[in-house]
């Protein structure tokens, strides 16, 4: 029952994301919220809530593109694959972190991710995408 709740709770709170503030106004002055009084708490409050909407969205995307990219470089190590190889000793040269991972097939999903933290992972992803053939 509580996954049905949190159900009805999301599509409440993207309905008022989506509505035009004068509705939202509106639906508050009906249950007696003082809109002159309250106005500028309200408007603020609309915008924490569309801040946070994007945030958890750009959240979520970024997990998904790490993941990716952690997938992409773990395999591209497996396989011996020259441009993952080269991209990751590039970036923990860049880090300066030689000494914490010299072998690289014993590299684990976090530390890649450690590695390319602070990284543009478009970039990266761009980079492995734009040299796929690189089989030895």
């Amino acid at each position: 029952m509580s996954k049905l709740k949190d159900i009805i709770e999301e599509g409440s709170i993207e309905m008022y994301l989506n509505t035009d503030i004068s509705i939202v106004k509106w639906s508050l002055q009906e249950e007696g919220v003082d809109i002159e009084k309250e106005g500028k708490q309200i408007e603020q409050f609309v915008k924490r809530i569309k801040f946070t909407n994007k945030a958890q969205a750009h959240s979520k995307n970024t997990t998904e593109l790490i993941n990716k990219l952690v997938l992409q470089f773990s395999e591209g190590i497996e396989k011996n694959l020259e441009k993952p190889i080269s991209t990751i000793k590039r970036l923990i040269a860049e880090k300066e972190m030689q000494v914490q991972f010299r072998n690289l097939d014993n590299l684990t999903p976090e530390e890649i991710k450690e590695i390319i933290k602070g990284k543009n992972l478009v970039d990266l992803m761009d980079e492995l995408d734009n040299d796929d053939s690189d089989k030895i």
